[in-house]
């Protein structure tokens, strides 16, 4: 028995959405844990002084408060970093075409392959290989269940789809309709509770 289809559409991701979203997302599962490493290396380096001070620090101390205060830059520049660099890697592929599929329990992503990306095969080489020449392939989809390893967040503009210590995913608004983002919105707060961050005034 074939599973109910709740939602299935096709989008694409703008550059400047993908950065925004981004931000957001490291803004909500990033720089929170960022904040807590830095306060424990705060902690430690402050203890280090008030050792120095009264005496009781010795050379190892002065290492260890620079080594804390070099860690919290670092903590924090990375984040940075990786942005710029994920900036970058994307560039060219912002009008890539992915496809979501929504289930009761779970979701559905993937990327849509053009004919004309299978690695420049004519019809007939590729017809030889593979079969049939589809008009439109898409590659193997992520399966994402909705329970509690699952996050997700509404901005104004899109959905962040996040699974805890994997990925995420953006998902623009612009592609759907009111339906259908009405019943996006509903569903996800009914599935994930708690773990669905409502900010569509955002």
């Amino acid at each position: 028995m074939d599973e109910e289809i709740l939602v299935k559409k096709r989008y694409s991701i703008p550059y400047e959405m993908f950065g925004e979203a981004f931000t957001v997302f490291q803004k909500k599962f990033v720089y929170p844990r960022n904040m807590i490493m830095s306060v424990i290396l705060l902690i430690a380096a402050i203890l280090n002084v008030v050792n120095i001070v009264l005496g009781e620090g010795s050379t190892i101390g002065y290492v260890l408060i620079f080594v804390c205060l070099a860690l919290i830059g670092v903590n924090w520049y990375n984040p940075k970093k990786l942005k710029r660099n994920l900036m970058e890697s994307i560039k060219g592929i912002e009008n890539d075409v992915y496809v979501m599929t929504l289930y009761p329990d779970k979701m559905l992503i993937g990327t849509v392959l053009e004919p004309e990306e299978q690695e420049e095969k004519t019809p007939e080489e590729y017809e030889e290989v593979f079969g049939d020449m589809p008009e439109k392939e898409e590659i193997a989809e992520t399966e994402i269940y909705l329970n509690n390893s699952v996050k997700v967040v509404e901005r104004k503009d899109f959905f962040i789809v996040y699974i805890k210590k994997s990925m995420f995913y953006v998902i623009p608004k612009k592609d759907f309709t009111e339906e259908e983002i009405t019943l996006m919105n509903l569903h996800f707060g009914n599935q994930l509770y708690k773990n669905f961050i409502c900010e569509v005034n955002k």
